[in-house]
C-alpha cells in the first residue's frame, strides 16, 4: 500500500509541475507578470554542473520509507541545504548513501541541482524486484528525472 501511495504522489508531483509549465498561472494573482524574454540555453547553462560528481550529503530514510536520498550538485555544499531539506527524523550525513542493488531517481541530473533518490529492499517500503518497474515508471515520467543504478552512473563517468 505505500508503494501504491509513493507512486500516487510521485506521479501527482509530476502532474503539478506539467501543469505549472503548461503556463497555466491564473493562481498567481492579478498585477504578476513572468518575464517572457529568457533565454533558456542562456539559463541550462547557467544550471549546468561543471566538473567530476560529489555526493555533498545524504539523507537516510531507509527504516522510515525504504529510501535514501544523494544530495549532488553543488547547490546543496552550501547553507545547509541539504541538512534543511533533510528535514528532522532522518539521518543526516555528509557520507553518501548505501550501495543499492535496485537503483534510484535521479532528479536534474548534472545540474547545481542534482539528487539521486535511491531505493531499497530494508524498511517499510520494501521495494522489491517486482516492484521496481513501476517506481522507474513513475520516476521515468517526470521531467528532467530518469530512473538510474550506481553502476549506469560509473559508465558515464
Amino acid at each position: 500500500m505505500k508503494k501504491v501511495l509513493i507512486v500516487l504522489l510521485v506521479l501527482g508531483a509530476g502532474a503539478l509541475l506539467y501543469y505549472f509549465l503548461a503556463g497555466k498561472i491564473d493562481f498567481l494573482g492579478p498585477g504578476f507578470n513572468i518575464d517572457e524574454d529568457i533565454d533558456l540555453q542562456q539559463t541550462t547553462d547557467a544550471l549546468k554542473e561543471e566538473g567530476k560528481r560529489t555526493v555533498y550529503a545524504s539523507c537516510n530514510d531507509i527504516p522510515n520509507s525504504s529510501n535514501c536520498i544523494d544530495y549532488i550538485g553543488s547547490m546543496w555544499k552550501d547553507d545547509n541545504s541539504a541538512q534543511l531539506n533533510c528535514g528532522e527524523g532522518r539521518n543526516f550525513s555528509l557520507n553518501a548513501c548505501p550501495y543499492s542493488e535496485f537503483g534510484g531517481c535521479q532528479m536534474n541530473g548534472n545540474s547545481v541541482m542534482e539528487f539521486i533518490a535511491w531505493v531499497y529492499e530494508e524498511g517499510p517500503g520494501e521495494y522489491t524486484f517486482e516492484s521496481i518497474p513501476d517506481a522507474m515508471a513513475a520516476c521515468n515520467s517526470m521531467p528532467n528525472a530518469k530512473w538510474v543504478t550506481v553502476e549506469s552512473l560509473l559508465e558515464e563517468e
